[in-house]
């Protein structure tokens, strides 16, 4: 439970992207780059993009897919169509984790400070995220040119305090210091990729696009543990 749970939820941590269309780099330090980065987001109200996301442990591999949608301050919605009709939705305050294959409903209060770091997709939560890991440009060459022939800016974050969740993950930032992509390794060795295609960040959403509707005849787990498994 708890590994479905987590899989589904990490998505909200790693939330944003846009497709590069231009090189208009400028020389910037490490921390012009995560300010602008928080900036940018800061200015997206509404947000809609299609994700792959892949889960790496040991020899074998889970790749989810799905429609991720946002609007600030703090609502979410993730849609799998792989899994199928599996749902993350968050009004902020909480969030429900569907999971129809197992017709299981977890229910997880966002009040304590273990549940905000879902709410990353909002600039409050962007903020929370560098403000906990230490980060640095991933290579001395920057922006580092990658293997689809467009220049990123790449970051690696690492925990400040040892904790559940990440011990390091890598950030590639584009020309808009937006957030394309995302890999994050745990201290078991699981890692996560997850990229954006198709994003609009000119959604128009309303706030009754965040409503869940428990099925009745799911089972419903009142604020389940959730580790980094």
């Amino acid at each position: 439970m708890r590994k479905y749970i987590w899989c589904a939820a990490i998505a909200v941590v790693f939330f944003t992207g846009i497709s590069v269309n231009a090189q208009k780099f400028e020389f910037v330090t490490v921390s012009d780059v995560v300010r602008n980065v928080r900036d940018r987001f800061s200015k997206v109200e509404g947000y809609q993009a299609d994700f792959t996301m892949v889960t790496l442990k040991g020899s074998g591999s889970v790749t989810q897919k799905g429609v991720i949608q946002s609007l600030q301050p703090n609502y979410l919605r993730i849609m799998f169509n792989a899994p199928r009709n599996q749902q993350v939705v968050s009004d902020g305050k909480m969030m429900w984790v569907y999971i129809p294959s197992m017709n299981v409903v977890a229910e997880q209060d966002l009040k304590d400070d273990k549940g905000t770091e879902f709410s990353a997709v909002s600039y409050v939560g962007l903020r929370r995220l560098f403000a906990k890991y230490h980060y640095k440009f991933a290579s001395k060459e920057q922006p580092a040119l990658m293997s689809d022939g467009k220049k990123y800016y790449t970051l690696l974050l690492q925990q400040k305090e040892s904790r559940s969740g990440y011990k390091t993950i890598n950030l590639w930032i584009n020309e808009d210091y937006l957030i394309t992509r995302a890999e994050g390794e745990t201290s078991t060795g699981k890692k996560i990729t997850i990229s954006f295609d198709n994003i609009n960040t000119n959604a128009k959403l309303l706030k009754g696009n965040f409503k869940f509707d428990i099925p009745s005849n799911a089972k419903v787990i009142k604020n389940p543990m959730i580790s980094e498994e």
